[in-house]
């Protein structure tokens, strides 16, 4: 395997080592209970309120690896109450007669990464939120270009937003063309004038059903 580091740096730079993803959340906990790193077995804490084979696992794994398993089952039942995580485990523990004594600096090392992994996710999905957004806002913005200005202006003005430098020939093109119908659209009394047109068209709509 790859150093981490390594991979890491690769895939920022866009090259991507396609490594194949685990098929089931059984297998992430396996591979988890089976790593030699202490802060990865954190990890647990994230994937415990989704649904797993606890039969199956235990199966896959040595004696003190289920100790670490079953350890972790307990913090996390007790982790997700606290947080009003909905969750089969304190069902799970009844049946299996899960048996395991953890220290208060452990439930507190649990959480901790447990609550950092939520912090880090709700930061993800708010910027898939805001990319998603700014979409669709250029979505709109270049249907509205496209309506107002040919394909060469807003090419041009692509390239002035962009900060790149026009030849002489797009610079008196752009003063020509482009120009005189920017000022128009920001004009404040075209835009009041504009919105009157809209308003009243709509309410003769209305009037009209």
């Amino acid at each position: 395997m790859a150093d981490a580091r390594l991979i890491k740096a690769l895939e920022r730079r866009g090259f991507l080592m396609g490594f194949p993803d685990y098929t089931s959340s059984d297998e992430i906990i396996i591979e988890i209970l089976k790593s030699s790193s202490s802060r990865i077995l954190l990890g647990l804490s994230i994937l415990l309120k989704e649904e797993f084979d606890y039969k199956r696992i235990i199966t896959k794994i040595n004696k003190k690896q289920k100790e670490e398993f079953d350890k972790a089952i307990l913090i996390s039942e007790k982790m997700y109450n606290k947080e009003n995580i909905i969750n089969n485990l304190k069902n799970l523990i009844k049946k299996e007669r899960i048996r395991q004594k953890f220290l208060k600096e452990e439930f507190e090392e649990f959480y901790n990464a447990f609550k950092e992994s939520q912090i880090n996710l709700e930061k993800k999905e708010q910027r898939t939120i805001e990319k998603q957004s700014k979409l669709r806002l250029n979505l709109d913005l270049n249907k509205s270009l496209k309506i107002l200005f040919s394909p060469a202006k807003i090419r041009i003005m692509n390239k002035i937003f962009n900060h790149e430098e026009l030849t002489n020939t797009e610079l008196k093109y752009y003063y020509r063309a482009i120009s005189n119908i920017n000022k128009s659209v920001l004009n404040p009394v075209l835009q009041d004038y504009l919105r009157i047109i809209e308003i009243t068209k709509k309410e003769s709509e209305i009037v009209t059903r």
